[in-house]
C-alpha cells in the first residue's frame, strides 16, 4: 500500500491542502528550480548532499500529492473498448518484453499511439519509447512507473500495476 499525502508534503511544496493538480505541478517545478544544481538563490547556501536530500523530499511529496489529487475513478479515464470477437492476451508470452507486448495489444485493438496518448495524457513519444524499450530515452523511473501503468490500464489489462512493475524490472536488468 502506498502512503497518502500528508500535511508535511503540502508544506514542502508550499501548497494549501485544497490545491488543484495544476497548482501542485506548478509548485513542484518552482521548488525543483529553486534547489536545482547551480540555482542562483541557493547554490552557495546549501551543500550538495543537503540539496539532494531536499530534492528527494520534494520529489516524494509531489508524487504523493499528485497521486492523491488525481481522479482515478473509472469514469474519469475509461479504458478503450476491445474490438468484438478478439481475444487479446492479458500478459506477455514467455520471453516477450513488456514494450512489444503493449505495442502488439494496442495494434490488435486498432489504436494509434496518439489515441493512447489522448487517454493517458502521456506523450506519444514516451509511449513509443516504452514500446521500443528505449530505456535510455525515457525519463526517471518514478514517471515511467505511472506511464506504463496508465498505458496498460487504458489497454484494458486487468493488472496494470503488475505490468508496470515487470517493465521496471526489465529496465533495471538492462542497466538503467
Amino acid at each position: 500500500m502506498t502512503n497518502p499525502a500528508n500535511p508535511e508534503d503540502f508544506h514542502i511544496l508550499d501548497l494549501p491542502e485544497d490545491a488543484t493538480p495544476e497548482d501542485a505541478r506548478r509548485a513542484y517545478h518552482r521548488k525543483k528550480a529553486l534547489y536545482a544544481e547551480g540555482a542562483l538563490a541557493t547554490y552557495t547556501l546549501i551543500e550538495t548532499d543537503e540539496r539532494k536530500k531536499i530534492l528527494d523530499r520534494i520529489e516524494r511529496a509531489y508524487m504523493r500529492i499528485s497521486r492523491d489529487l488525481r481522479d482515478t475513478s473509472p469514469e474519469c479515464y475509461p479504458p478503450l473498448v476491445q474490438p468484438a470477437g478478439t481475444e487479446l492476451p492479458i500478459a506477455p508470452e514467455a520471453g516477450e518484453g513488456i514494450g512489444p507486448f503493449l505495442r502488439k495489444r494496442r495494434e490488435s485493438m486498432g489504436f494509434t499511439l496518439k489515441d493512447i496518448a489522448e487517454k493517458t495524457r502521456v506523450r506519444a513519444t514516451y509511449l513509443g519509447q516504452i514500446e521500443a524499450e528505449d530505456y535510455q530515452s525515457l525519463p526517471a523511473l518514478v514517471y515511467i512507473r505511472g506511464f506504463v501503468f496508465e498505458f496498460a490500464r487504458v489497454l484494458g489489462i486487468p493488472d496494470p500495476k503488475n505490468i508496470s512493475e515487470m517493465f521496471l524490472a526489465q529496465m533495471r536488468s538492462a542497466g538503467k
